[in-house]
């Protein structure tokens, strides 16, 4: 029998959990199954993967680790697919182990295998296959093997925020036989979608509780004062523990609130330095060949262990000893080591490297320091204080993006993980943690003000004001930038939209940028920023038009954008001076291909609904009264002669806001609808094209909207433009203003500006 256990809190969780003969309690984390057993001592509490391996024990079987189904199939990969690039081998891998989440059914996945390139379907099928013949027990085929075991009991599944489709059919499978219950809170339920993985085990919902607003304290601080406000906090509040409101919060973000007396544990790479070090020899080595044998790089690892032990650097052989392990594996299957190989060696060396977790040693701990992932099922014996701070990161969650075809090939089959679902966990325990009559939230002011996933859980409380006795005086810092820069005005020969609303956003930042003209980003890096992802996405879609040029009504062409993604990627790459991770060679690939294949979605639909005839790129703005210069992104014409314009951006908050684009704050749409209309063009429609989100269509204007806001806003757009213009050739000390806070991300002197003051204790 299987049965959905809701819960409305840790306490009414441990009740229902208290039982003279309990079964057998299953985690999915140790920190999840650690902070259960101080709950409850008494019950037998272990994880799925200690669980799955126990019951693997008793048939006889071992489950294959990650690194070693990479190595072995990266090998075998290489063999058939012997010209393409690592980034097709690690995408194809990292999605094959996803898929087999969903079903160990190849069949099922008929579907989705449509919406995929033919060399990433014909690779999943060799991994797939291989795995059947060599009869290898992956993670996901563990749960199936567990189902076959006779050895089962009663059992409890307490603390999952997602389950996969193959852990489902196990629990199914499981409950024909045995008692099976899952726990789950009744509030995340309440807010879950049909398509969430608790809503395939359970349609039955919860009774839901009478929401009551109960006060909560809340302190806001300054930005960048969270050091100094916790000083003065664990004054007064010695006894409390601190929750650092982040998911991903490592060894600097513990160390912002570092005092004596206290405990937290991080994991680090201590390896990272070591690990780059030997992949830098091993490329070397190629500098000048493309190839050598793998009994060659075994001899030299030889070398080099004897080397590193004699200078007693044991890290750098530890290094070595996991990079011959892999090579062993490897050249089972290929005797030849090229850049592909030591690409590979390079990933198994990282999974493989040891655990290591920093800790504090206090001989009396009389504080913890937790993160998000650690308030689950916490003691909460000792109050809290709850800190939010812009570094923190929030409640960060990765979420793989997918066609809408894909999704739905997938959702037919299993549930899949929603960063939204785990957004409602969070919320359900920091909903927990401030209803508690003493939690303090410690929030900093632009975190309040502009965080969404904030203003979602406080709307649930009547914030109270708390002042920690802590005061501020406005104290002008040292001024680095302003005896440095050279006084006005200066002539401007030509303007572009560009040029102009960084003068709208900061004069100070348009002094540095376009008159001084300094670039802070070194030419050697280990990522692409994000103006070269862009342009790399605009290329990109650029050129899939131009070879489509004869039919620009057809559907997508996989094939062939695919093709132009590898080209123009691997070009940019050869180029540049970029030294990426092969992490971060497909993180940013990832992001080029599906962003590009919005776009060019996007494009395809309005062609056929606008009835275009002709699609231009970078199209220049021509002559026009106000000497502006610069390119459309995207133009197109109709067969009535009316033009449409689209301005690519990579995400909504480089978009901007609809009040910003009406209100001038942003307007290099408005400087080329200006340009265009003098020109005697036509508008039909215009807006901005966010190609991460291809719902997120609150920009684009068409129709009667369109014509609304070009008659009632071109003229005012004319006299922006001319008083800019004016400010710019006239203005002598270009004074830091910024129009708001995010407007200085990404300008050269952010770090020494005083950005209209600041404040210290």
């Amino acid at each position: 029998m299987l049965e959905v256990v809701f819960y409305d809190s840790n306490q009414d969780l441990l009740s229902k959990m208290q039982k003279e003969s309990a079964p057998l309690v299953i985690c999915p984390s140790p920190l999840i199954a650690d902070n259960l057993r101080n709950l409850l001592p008494e019950l037998e509490i272990i994880t799925i993967s200690k669980w799955t391996a126990d019951h693997l024990k008793g048939l006889g079987l071992v489950r294959a680790r990650k690194s070693e189904l990479m190595v072995k199939l990266s090998a075998v990969w290489k063999h058939y697919f012997p010209n393409e690039k690592t980034t097709i081998f690690l995408e194809s891998f990292e999605l094959f182990t996803e898929l087999r989440s969903f079903t160990l059914n190849l069949e099922l996945l008929a579907e989705f295998f449509k919406e995929l390139d033919e060399t990433i379907v014909k690779s999943i099928l060799v991994f797939w296959t291989y795995l059947d013949q060599e009869k290898l027990v992956d993670e996901h085929a563990s749960y199936k093997k567990v189902t076959e075991s006779k050895l089962h009991r009663p059992m409890w599944f307490v603390g999952f925020k997602h389950m996969s489709g193959v852990q489902l059919d196990m629990v199914k499978v499981l409950s024909e036989e045995q008692e099976v219950d899952v726990f789950f809170p009744a509030p995340v339920y309440n807010e879950a979608l049909p398509n969430d993985w608790i809503k395939w085990l359970s349609q039955e919902e919860p009774e839901a509780r009478k929401k009551e607003v109960i006060p909560t304290q809340v302190s806001v601080l300054p930005k960048g004062k969270g050091n100094v406000i916790l000083n003065k906090f664990f004054e007064s509040h010695s006894t409390y523990d601190l929750l650092l409101a982040g998911t991903r919060v490592g060894l600097v973000g513990f160390q912002e609130a570092q005092r004596k007396n206290s405990f937290f544990k991080t994991t680090e790479d201590l390896f990272a330095s070591e690990t780059e070090w030997l992949i830098g020899d091993l490329r070397q080595k190629l500098k000048d060949v493309k190839s050598y044998t793998a009994t060659e790089l075994d001899l030299h690892l030889d070398a080099l262990k004897i080397n590193t032990q004699e200078k007693g650097e044991y890290r750098k052989f530890k290094v070595i000893d996991l990079a011959k392990e892999a090579l062993a594996s490897y050249s089972e299957f290929q005797s030849l080591i090229d850049h592909f190989a030591i690409d590979i060696l390079e990933i198994i060396v990282g999974l493989n490297s040891p655990r290591v977790s920093f800790i504090t040693l206090e001989e009396k701990i009389q504080r913890s320091f937790l993160d998000m992932n650690a308030l689950n099922f916490r003691n909460d014996q000792k109050p809290l204080a709850v800190l939010a701070t812009g570094s923190l990161g929030g409640f960060r969650a990765n979420e793989k993006i997918l066609s809408e075809a894909m999704t739905k090939a997938l959702r037919a089959i299993g549930p899949i993980k929603r960063a939204g679902l785990e957004f409602l966990f969070h919320k359900y325990e920091l909903l927990s943690v401030l209803g508690h009559p003493e939690t303090i939230l410690l929030i900093e002011e632009q975190v309040l003000e502009t965080d969404l996933s904030w203003r979602e859980v406080l709307k649930n409380f009547d914030v109270q004001d708390l002042d920690l006795g802590v005061k501020y005086s406005i104290k002008k810092i040292h001024e680095y930038l302003l005896p440095k820069m050279k006084e006005g005005p200066f002539s401007q020969k030509t303007f572009s939209a560009s040029k102009l609303q960084t003068f709208i956003d900061c004069p100070q930042k348009f002094y540095f940028t376009h008159i001084e003209k300094l670039d802070n980003r070194p030419m050697e890096r280990a990522s692409l920023g994000p103006d070269e992802l862009g342009n790399l996405e605009h290329q990109i879609i650029a050129d899939y038009f131009l070879e489509i040029a004869a039919n620009i009504t057809e559907e997508i062409k996989l094939d062939l954008h695919q093709a132009i993604c590898v080209r123009v990627f691997n070009e940019y790459l050869s180029t540049s001076k970029l030294v990426l991770t092969e992490t971060e060679k497909a993180r940013s690939y990832n992001e080029i291909m599906h962003y590009t294949w919005n776009g060019i979605v996007f494009l395809l639909d309005l062609i056929r609904l606008k009835n275009i005839t002709t699609i231009k790129f970078e199209v220049p703005l021509g002559q026009n009264p106000w000497n502006l210069h610069g390119s459309i992104d995207c133009l197109m014409i109709s067969a009535d002669n009316k033009v449409s314009i689209l301005d690519f951006k990579r995400s909504s908050s480089a978009a901007g806001t609809k009040t910003e684009t009406v209100e001038f704050k942003k307007i290099q749409l408005w400087v080329y609808l200006l340009v265009l209309k003098h020109q005697g063009h036509e508008i039909d429609a215009f807006g901005y094209l966010n190609l991460s989100d291809l719902t997120d269509d609150k920009l684009f204007f068409d129709t009667d909207e369109a014509q609304k806001l070009l008659g009632a806003s071109l003229e005012n757009v004319a006299t922006v433009v001319e008083t800019t213009i004016a400010d710019i050739q006239t203005m002598k000390i270009f004074r830091p203003n910024p129009r708001e806070n995010k407007v200085c991300h990404f300008c050269p002197v952010n770090l020494f500006c005083l950005k209209g003051g600041t404040c210290e204790s």
